[in-house]
């Protein structure tokens, strides 16, 4: 995976924006109680970064789940973590195109999406992708960034900048219905809308966890500015759509 030039890998600043406890952790359980998620359920995540998602899931139903992301580095770091965490046995993880999933069609009972580690990857692309491999009538969510109203030109190229890339809402659905998923719903990522942990501090602290100087530059920058804004005022927000996968696709 490429990063640009001054850019945080999506697991990095994922890392450093949603702590677990204060926001990821959240998050998983309202993408839990949306897509159903059973014991005994074959799962795939897409975009799963550092692997932290797919721990949970597999412990939490105690189910096989795979996990697929483009960055290397972050299947190395998932895959200690689950040898670490006993839960090698149930999670499978590698490093792969999003646009070109290496799994046979008509697979999983669950399919999940988060464009937030996704960056480079084309939504229209991807959604067909997590189509392809879903079984029939089966569910698929996907977490997307979104624009609920227009944003000044200058902040959406900043949080390009940090490799986020929003759609609107009716732009992300579309995709999923030309990827010929049906019944569509949306809700908000979390339940107070705040999809980044608000203190400044926090964010400082994980940014030096996260990348020393680096990481604390791209804290205190223009882009993170921008980015914390749009989704205080909610321009900017973390949508979840769930979807079924038509057999007739």
């Amino acid at each position: 995976m490429t990063v640009g030039a001054g850019r945080l890998s999506p697991s990095t600043l994922m890392a450093i924006l949603q702590p677990w406890a204060e926001v990821a952790e959240s998050i998983d359980e309202r993408i839990a109680r949306l897509a159903d998620g059973a014991p005994g359920c074959e799962a795939l995540w897409v975009g799963c970064g550092s692997g932290r998602s797919v721990l949970w899931w597999a412990e939490r139903f105690g189910t096989r789940i795979e996990g697929v992301d483009p960055d290397a580095r972050a299947i190395e770091t998932a895959d200690a973590a689950a040898r670490d965490a006993d839960l090698a046995r149930l999670v499978t993880l590698q490093a792969s195109d999003a646009e070109n999933l290496p799994h046979e069609a008509d697979v999983f009972d669950l399919t999940v999406v988060n464009m937030l580690y996704l960056s480079g990857a084309d939504g229209r692309e991807v959604f067909a992708q997590a189509a392809r491999v879903a079984r029939p009538m089966s569910v698929v969510v996907v977490l997307v960034p979104s624009w609920f109203s227009t944003p000044a030109p200058a902040d959406a190229a900043d949080v390009a900048k940090l490799g986020i890339r929003p759609h609107l809402l009716v732009e992300w659905k579309n995709y999923m219905r030309e990827a010929g998923l049906v019944e569509l719903t949306v809700e908000d990522a979390a339940h107070d809308g705040r999809w980044i942990a608000p203190e400044w501090l926090g964010l400082l602290i994980r940014g030096w966890r996260a990348a020393r100087w680096r990481g604390v530059g791209i804290v205190l920058g223009r882009e993170m500015r921008s980015l914390r804004k749009l989704a205080r005022t909610r321009v900017l927000g973390l949508s979840m759509i769930r979807g079924t996968r038509w057999p007739y696709a």
